[in-house]
């Protein structure tokens, strides 16, 4: 949103650049992307992922626990 003021301004450099509202937008608004990109760029290098380590699969399935003497039936007696 534009002040009425801010609006009016808008309009002068559209008629002094003989572009449309949009064009100017876009040129300068391309502009300060420009000038701000190493930054940006800057602070992307610097950010942390997100699961530095990876100790932990979160997605992983979960595997079902078991006792290895469970299987063996040798060593219960009176179990066949």
């Amino acid at each position: 949103m534009l002040s009425k003021k801010e609006y009016e301004f808008l309009q002068k450099c559209v008629l002094l650049e003989k572009t449309t509202t949009n064009k100017l937008i876009k040129k300068y608004l391309r502009d300060g992307l420009d000038e701000i990109k190493p930054r940006v760029q800057e602070w992307e290098k610097q950010k942390q992922p997100y699961n530095q380590l990876n100790l932990f699969d979160l997605n992983k399935k979960k595997e079902q626990q078991c006792s290895m003497l469970e299987e063996a039936d040798f060593l219960y007696p009176g179990k066949e």
